[in-house]
């Protein structure tokens, strides 16, 4: 699978659940160039783990850094009604633009607003939660390791559906 991460967030919650090295073993992983250098450390065990993430991942290529030109974030822009343009942050837009460029890409992550914002760009369907992502890759949890409830199915439906709600009354009239 060619697999979207989002933002620094999904990819800090992953390397804390111990499972983003098997990802990365099992997928080609994709990452916006703004995202690379906001991943800088995760806890696991109560300890700090300092992560240079353009050295370990981008530069070995077991990740693919890519980028969004600005016309591509500008058509992201244009295709969200206010309020949704001003809950995602830079990184996100530029996340959202190489997705709906790259159609091959299937999208994981967990922010809300950034979940919120896929019926209006037409790429709910392209789009996994984490723990649907972990179950369709064969991946469980290490051992004293819990899903965070936003990593859930639950949570991104819900937010899927908020979406699509407003999607319908953005565009009714």
């Amino acid at each position: 699978m060619k697999l979207w991460l989002l933002d620094a967030d999904v990819i800090i919650k992953l390397l804390e659940i111990d499972v983003f090295d098997r990802l990365v073993a099992m997928h080609e992983l994709h990452v916006a160039s703004t995202v690379v250098d906001e991943v800088k450390y995760f806890r696991r065990g109560g300890q700090k783990f300092q992560v240079d993430f353009r050295q370990q991942y981008i530069e070995t290529h077991r990740v693919i850094e890519t980028t969004a030109t600005p016309e591509e974030m500008q058509d992201v822009l244009r295709r969200l009604p206010p309020l949704r343009q001003q809950a995602v942050h830079a990184g996100e837009i530029e996340s959202l633009a190489v997705l709906v460029r790259q159609e091959d890409l299937t999208l994981c992550t967990f922010d809300s607003a950034a979940i919120k914002t896929l019926p209006f760009l037409d790429v709910t369907e392209r789009a996994v939660s984490a723990e649907r992502l972990l179950q369709t890759s064969g991946l469980t949890l290490s051992p004293g390791f819990k899903l965070d409830p936003r990593l859930s199915e639950e949570y991104f439906r819900s937010n899927i559906e908020q979406g699509l709600q407003e999607y319908i009354y953005s565009h009714r009239g």
